[in-house]
This record gives C-alpha cells, sequence and structure tokens, in this order.
C-alpha cells in the first residue's frame, strides 16, 4: 500500500478511530526510541544486557463494597 493509498484509507476513519490510530502510532515511536537507547547502551559498554520488563497482563479489577470504617483508617489503628 503506498502512502497516497494510506492517507486516503485514513480518511475514511472515525474521529474515535483516527485518534486511535494516533495513540498507537505515538506508542509506536516511544518503544522505537527505548529500543535505539537500548543498542546505544550496549554499544557504548554502558551495559551488558537489557533486561525485558516482567509484563503482566492488566486485568479490570472489581471494587468490592466495604461495611464500617474506611480500610485506611482500620490500617492505621492497627499499626498503632
Amino acid at each position: 500500500m503506498r502512502m497516497q493509498e494510506i492517507a486516503e484509507a485514513i480518511k475514511t476513519l472515525s474521529s474515535a478511530d483516527r485518534h486511535h490510530l494516533l495513540k498507537l502510532l505515538k506508542e509506536q515511536d516511544e518503544v522505537d526510541k527505548l529500543e535505539v537507547f537500548h543498542q546505544v547502551l550496549l554499544s557504548r559498554g554502558l551495559v551488558k544486557e537489557v533486561k525485558k520488563p516482567h509484563v503482566t497482563d492488566t486485568v479490570e479489577r472489581q471494587l468490592i463494597e466495604v461495611k464500617g470504617k474506611p480500610v485506611s483508617e482500620t490500617i492505621i489503628e492497627e499499626r498503632k
């Protein structure tokens, strides 16, 4: 796909989809910058290896209803 075709295809996207695409492109740009930074550190001998961060799946957590005092107050009382 040529750049002109891509530009035309982008024009057909909804506003929300264009926003999402822009967000993805910015995230990829940050990943690319970080990769270049790591390569420079390695090539200059400043680090021996770059470890990848441990990635855990982020799960949408459900809030629970707590009856009685706020949990923060309970924690403070128990620490005394």
